[in-house]
């Protein structure tokens, strides 16, 4: 079907996507286009799209992937409520425990933020629970709750009146305490969020009224006498096809239109040529769009299952023919008398998945594995299901076993005419029926206010993209992560680092603090029926903020550039980079936008840039150097290679990052000023008691060993003592701290007393975080239980983070992915649980 842009209603369509954020359920009766719809807005959509469907092979037609793939959902039933589950068994998968199953690599969760569109193609199929997981991981991974999908715009297509959802009894039984029905529309999400409701009305499959008037009774099961009389002239139970005559049956089960292709080529006396497709790269079985091997035969019905590629438009899907010519290598086929044969070339079926573009900063498509086949099947017969969106001139039709709502009607709207139509069995009222569900759904909806709703939605949606340009909450964010893992790892960084990350966090948190009064000042003046862009009050107090905030970023982005920034490890270092790498892609569009908006705000300038904008890397290095030899050189490299090969070793075994068990300083001090007794140890930077007493001992003996076969003596003592001792003496010191409790034990004592954190760091005067840590290494000794710091949701949340990020990395990135519901402390009260049960495992 050629793209029909001039359609009312798919214009209104075409703009609700483009210039809005509401989203849309866009139906139709069968031959309207909707599947000409996807396929232009995937061509032409200006926003990062994925199109997901809920099964493989219409995911594979609709050019996306399955539900389930993209969103690693599990296929129990999903309940929206922990209220009752305990009631229906075990087979069921709640909101807690759907975020614990799901497994998202962290390119998909890339995806998943930048994800603006999500197209759900045949909706009618999708059941009202598996939308409601969706929004759940949806939010989660976005990290925005109070939005419905976490604020992706989502594009429902396909026709409530075609085939349902499967629903085994089992599973609605479950399901029926919390969903009015099986369908979407009922679904928790959408009865929060009422898409848009666009119907394409012009049929472009059938031109003649009486037929298009039938089929609109069987749609909506209003038949007269008129239209069973109709039906009843069509029944034809004896009828024998002519031989190539182009008649294909629609049957309800697989096992018949099998049989019926197998008898049907038995009965060809000629040789069989079988054709196997080839397979490559990631390609399921399960989504194969044709059997994996065809056999054909000359003199074949065939049907074409792809439109044709070449301009000439030789056959379209669902176009039947014969083979008239057949080899090992070809095949020709003729579809009708007064036709030319046709050359059959193979076609390529793509498996998909979706990528971040870096570059670009958006998603693109990525091809992991290809179907290549003649797009070719057997024709005499074919099930109603996989006859969904084909177009067929001649069709024998046995439904009269129907068992969905809606497969009569896919039946007999897969005609051109009712010409072509003849039923093989009655169409009674047993197999004709809808559901009044779906019938009280399509009655209540207001078609006659989408004019009005457009303009409402785009005038929103202009407001909202204009007040983006002012938010740096992103920037000030990354700026405040950096700051905090120069403070906490301080002495993996040179003295300037601190410097940077504080002027960086406070040039952030100062265009942070002005963008937000200005979006507040912003969002006054835009609380009228005119679009931003056209809004005169508006206009004047953008140019000016533009002409403040332009220099300012410039200014901003030549500090990022120079970081004059070092650490001594090159994981810390990674971190640290891809933090300041995130600031800097984030100013740097905003001063493109600025850029292009000069002369005011205008939102095709907003959208070409967005669309145009390609990352590129700063003129210098934006990261935090690394320096191989630390801050200072040691005295003797060998034994320094010696200590850090054991470092590295210890760290490996215990699955921790390097600079946890012992930083660079500290075994450069050690090489340098080679301590020899515990006490010397204790002068060395990062060697307190619990590391003296885990792994002193080694570093001694090494340093001891080295020290005699090389003949040199102890510097410990040209080290000068940073370590303060206060005004009393070590005698006394050691006796009050004999009698008093460690500050570790005083908060165990605290909370043992069943106070809580925030209790507990009021009354020692300390940060809940400090507290947190103090606990962790109570966890860690199975003095407490993790349950009793976190809920048990929560903790199997980030133990699933945990699982999918690499910890060497440190937990930044961990926290900066699961959001501002989850702080560090939190993460390492659970990283200090996950030592306690690996230990235990051990003993």
């Amino acid at each position: 079907m050629q793209t029909d842009t001039s359609n009312k209603n798919f214009q209104i369509a075409l703009e609700f996507i483009q210039f809005t954020n509401r989203s849309i359920f866009l139906t139709g009766k069968a031959g309207t286009g909707k599947t000409t719809f996807l396929k232009y807005i995937k061509e032409h959509s200006k926003k990062n799209i994925a199109v997901v469907a809920p099964t493989g092979v219409a995911a594979i037609n609709a050019g996306g992937v399955t539900m389930h793939s993209f969103f690693q959902l599990p296929f129990s039933p999903f309940i929206p409520s922990s209220k009752g589950f305990t009631e229906v068994g075990e087979n069921v998968t709640t909101k807690h425990q759907l975020l614990s199953k799901v497994k998202l690599a962290k390119t998909r969760i890339d995806v998943i933020q930048k994800l603006e569109v999500l197209v759900i193609d045949e909706i009618s199929m999708v059941r009202a629970d598996v939308l409601d997981a969706i929004d759940t991981v949806l939010k989660h991974y976005r990290n925005q709750h109070s939005k419905p999908f976490g604020g992706v715009q989502v594009i429902f297509i396909g026709d409530m009146f075609q085939l349902p959802p499967v629903t085994p009894s089992q599973d609605w039984q479950i399901l029926s305490k919390y969903y009015a029905s099986p369908y979407f529309f009922d679904s928790m999400v959408v009865t929060e969020m009422e898409p848009a409701y666009v119907e394409l009305d012009k049929i472009y499959r059938q031109a003649d009224e009486q037929f298009i008037s039938l089929l609109n009774k069987v749609r909506n099961n209003i038949l007269d006498e008129d239209a069973y009389e109709i039906l009843q002239n069509l029944y034809r139970p004896d009828f024998e096809p002519i031989k190539n005559s182009g008649y294909i049956t629609l049957t309800t089960h697989n096992s018949r239109a099998d049989a019926i292709n197998t008898e049907a080529l038995q009965n060809i006396n000629n040789a069989s040529y079988f054709y196997k497709a080839m397979v490559e790269g990631d390609f399921n079985e399960k989504i194969f769009p044709l059997d994996e091997i065809l056999e054909f035969k000359l003199g074949s019905q065939v049907m074409f299952v792809k439109n044709d590629l070449d301009k000439v438009k030789r056959y379209f899907n669902g176009k039947i023919g014969t083979i008239k010519t057949i080899s090992d290598d070809e095949i020709w086929v003729q579809c009708h008398e007064d036709e030319p044969l046709i050359k059959v070339e193979k076609y390529r079926w793509e498996n998909i998945t979706y990528q971040i573009n870096q570059k670009k900063n958006q998603i693109d498509e990525d091809v992991i594995g290809t179907f290549t086949q003649f797009p070719l099947r057997l024709a005499w017969a074919i099930t109603i299901h996989k006859s969904q969106g084909l177009t067929f001139d001649k069709a024998i039709i046995d439904a009269g076993n129907a068992f969905a709502p809606g497969q009569v009607y896919v039946a007999l709207s897969r005609c051109r005419t009712m010409d072509g139509i003849v039923l093989l069995s009655k169409i009674t009222s047993a197999s004709l029926y809808a559901d009044q569900h779906i019938l009280s759904f399509s009655k209540k909806q207001n078609k006659e206010q989408l004019n009005n709703s457009l303009l409402f939605e785009k005038q929103l949606y202009q407001t909202n993209t204009l007040l983006s340009l002012f938010s740096f909450i992103d920037a000030f964010n990354c700026a405040q992560k950096l700051s905090t893992l120069v403070k906490d790892l301080k002495n993996s960084f040179n003295a300037t680092a601190t410097d940077f990350t504080d002027n960086l966090f406070k040039k952030t948190e100062q265009f942070f603090k002005i963008g937000h009064q200005f979006s507040i000042e912003l969002e006054n003046l835009s609380k009228t029926d005119i679009l931003p862009e056209n809004n005169e009050a508006i206009q004047p107090r953008f140019l000016k903020a533009t002409l403040w905030f332009l220099p300012e970023l410039n200014m901003l982005l030549d500090i990022i550039k120079s970081p004059s920034v070092l650490t001594n490890n090159k994981e810390i270092a990674k971190s640290f980079d891809n933090l300041l790498k995130e600031i800097y892609l984030n100013i740097n569009l905003k001063i493109q936008f600025f850029n292009a908006l000069e002369n005011g705000f205008n939102f095709n300038n907003y959208q070409h840039v967005k669309q145009s904008f390609v990352a590129t890397a700063p003129p210098t290095s934006v990261n935090a150097k690394t320096d191989s030899g630390g801050f200072i050189h040691p005295t003797h490299p060998i034994l320094h290679q010696e200590l850090k090969a054991y470092r590295d070793d210890y760290a490996e075994q215990m699955n921790e990052q390097t600079f946890m068990i012992l930083g660079n300083k500290t075994l450069d001090e050690l090489a340098t000023y080679l301590p020899k007794t515990k006490e010397d140890l204790e002068q060395i930077t990062g060697f307190g008691k619990t590391k003296i007493k885990q792994f002193g001992g080694i570093f001694l003996q090494m340093i001891n060993y080295y020290c005699k076969e090389n003949n040199v003596e102890t510097l410990i003592h040209t080290k000068e003592n940073t370590k303060k001792e206060g005004t009393t003496s070590k005698l006394l010191d050691t006796t009050i701290k004999q009698n008093k409790p460690s500050t570790h034990e005083e908060s165990f004592k605290l909370f043992k007393e069943n106070k809580t954190i925030d209790q507990i760091a009021t009354e020692r005067n300390l940060k809940p975080e400090t507290i947190q840590s103090h606990l962790g290494k109570y966890i860690t000794k199975g003095s407490i239980a993790i349950t009793e710091l976190l809920p048990l949701e929560k903790a199997t949340i980030i133990i699933k983070a945990l699982e999918n990020f690499d910890t060497t990395l440190g937990i930044t990135p961990i926290q900066a992915t699961l959001g501002n519901d989850y702080s560090f402390g939190e993460i390492r009260l659970v990283q200090a649980h996950l030592t306690f049960v690996k230990e235990k495992e051990n003993s």
